[in-house]
């Protein structure tokens, strides 16, 4: 199981932005997830439950504007590290780091969408409200909460993987993948 990267590209890390943007995404999607699991176990016109749907809008916008950054940050002006392993794993590496990208914007496209289905205020943090036309109709509406609700279990469980697959690299391959990654490592 040896890695086909030499020791000076093992020891490469990203930027400190790529870092902080990896780190900052993380946290949204384990708010995100966690608020919207937890609102829904709450009876319907509670006010904990509309403070966290009122959260969880307004910090799904934000993130709208944090995933925008590091996408044009990834493309843009990211550092490029050399993929290890063999080629069946740098394939699974790119789709699965690809594939998450994709998910996160179609979530978040999504997760806008089924707000505005919903006839509900697009508030961010009781500062202001965007306009809501009203372009969907009800099958549209239930679509769209479909859609965002098993997108996000989607979203989590290959979040997951790609996290025990780092732990994996560290642990069982020790080929320095998840040092790249790491605040301060």
């Amino acid at each position: 199981m040896s890695s086909t990267a030499t020791p000076q590209q093992l020891a490469t890390r990203y930027d400190r932005i790529t870092i902080a943007l990896h780190w900052l995404v993380v946290l949204f999607v384990v708010f995100l997830y966690f608020s919207a699991i937890v609102w829904g176990e709450l009876p319907r016109g509670t006010p904990v439950r509309k403070l966290l749907q009122a959260l969880h809008v307004s910090f799904g916008l934000l993130f709208i504007a944090v995933l925008a950054w590091r996408v044009y940050w990834r493309l843009a002006h990211g550092r490029r590290l050399t993929r290890v392993g063999n080629p069946a794993q740098r394939f699974a590496s790119a789709a699965v780091q690809n594939g998450l990208y994709l998910m996160l914007i179609a979530q978040a496209t999504i997760g806008v969408c089924w707000r505005i289905a919903q006839q509900e205020p697009l508030a961010f943090f009781w500062l202001f409200e965007f306009p809501e036309p009203q372009i969907f109709g009800a099958a549209a509406k239930q679509l769209l909460h479909t859609l965002h609700e098993y997108l996000g279990h989607t979203i989590v469980a290959v979040a997951v993987l790609h996290g025990l697959a780092a732990i994996y690299h560290h642990c069982v391959l020790r080929d320095g993948v998840l040092r790249r990654m790491l605040p301060g490592a």
